[in-house]
């Protein structure tokens, strides 16, 4: 990972965002500056050099990870030794989204004679574009989500619960390789498919269930999102025919995505087709999101969405139709934004509604 190069691309927005150092808490942007992974950890960009900042628990782990900045260890707390790293700083920056009122405090009143200026997206904004290495590490995430879709197949069978899903999925993806899962697996049967959101229960799973599963893993920090509708035995008409409509409208969205392309403009190409199908009301969130280090980043795609698309970007398209009481489909896949279309990354099967 270059991340020398990405420091440099922080110090080249601080005047942007008029300021002379920025100092950076939020621990995804710190691991993605520095690499260093762990709880604590600042850095402080300046114009001429960058400091990582953390305590004793961390003293080695930082030598073996930190790149591109120099390493100071504070016994205390981070203002007894950021002042001395502030020489000719009159304005630093801060996360706005990730310090809080009493941090922000606590700095004010350490740093006297200079004064905090709030930033946001600062980091986040660089991190959109994904380098080869980043997607390299994706796309392996994504491998051991689609052979984990396909392994938990013959694991979902009426009686099965939820809870267990959720969790088989979770030990089945370590075992294949992932540092972690990507986040809290979403498993949702029958009526609690409608669920967007579902937290696992101990509900077993009933003959005609339709059965959500949304679910990843994260190699290297970087994480795949996968979501796949099965339904167990025979599918109804209408449970085909809402499973229709998801997959055409989200063939439609990776149809509209391209570098240029607006995120609501590609959000409108999925959500109208749902709409003229009936089902305008039954799509209850946007189209998808950024992809990378945090499961849910930037760009957005939605009704109102103010990001434009670029070559590099990893987004998720996931189109769904929840029918209250009856159960929802929700088809997502991870695609990687080209200057001139789109490449789905995942390979788990979507061709039709699978009958278990």
């Amino acid at each position: 990972m270059d991340h020398s190069g990405r420091l440099n691309k922080v110090r080249s927005a601080l005047e942007r965002v008029d300021v002379d150092a920025a100092l950076i808490t939020n621990l995804t942007n710190v691991r993605y500056l520095t690499g260093f992974s762990g709880t604590n950890g600042q850095v402080l960009v300046k114009s001429d050099r960058s400091v990582f900042f953390t305590d004793p628990r961390y003293e080695a782990r930082a030598s073996d990870l930190v790149q591109g900045a120099d390493i100071v260890i504070y016994s205390n707390k981070l203002t007894d030794v950021l002042p001395e790293h502030l020489n000719g700083t009159s304005h630093l920056g801060v996360e706005a989204s990730t310090l809080t009122l009493a941090e922000h405090a606590e700095l004010d009143e350490a740093l006297q004679g200079v004064k905090l200026a709030s930033t946001k997206g600062v980091v986040e904004d660089i991190r959109r574009i994904k380098e080869p290495a980043e997607i390299e590490l994706m796309r392996r995430a994504i491998e051991i989500g689609d052979a984990a879709f396909d392994w938990v197949l013959d694991r979902l069978t009426p009686g099965a619960t939820e809870r267990e899903i959720a969790l088989d999925l979770e030990i089945h993806m370590r075992r294949e390789g992932a540092d972690e899962i990507g986040f809290d697996p979403i498993v949702g049967s029958g009526p609690l498919s409608a669920h967007i959101h579902h937290t696992p229960s101990d509900r077993a799973f009933e003959k005609g269930d339709l059965v959500l599963l949304d679910f990843g893993a994260a190699v290297g920090g970087y994480r795949s999102d996968l979501t796949r509708t099965v339904v167990l035995g025979p599918a109804t008409d209408e449970q085909r025919s809402i499973f229709d409509i998801v997959l055409e409208a989200q063939a439609r969205g990776i149809a509209a995505i391209r570098g240029g392309a607006a995120g609501r403009d590609v959000d409108a190409a999925a959500r109208d087709y749902i709409t003229e199908a009936g089902h305008g009301d039954d799509f209850g969130h946007g189209l998808g999101h950024g992809v990378g280090l945090d499961i849910h980043e930037a760009p957005r795609l939605s009704r109102i969405s103010e990001h434009v698309l670029a070559g590099g970007e990893v987004v998720t398209v996931e189109p769904g139709v929840y029918v209250r009481g009856s159960g929802g489909v929700r088809i997502e896949d991870c695609v990687l934004v080209t200057e001139d279309g789109a490449e789905v990354l995942g390979r788990a099967p979507k061709e039709r509604l699978i009958e278990l």
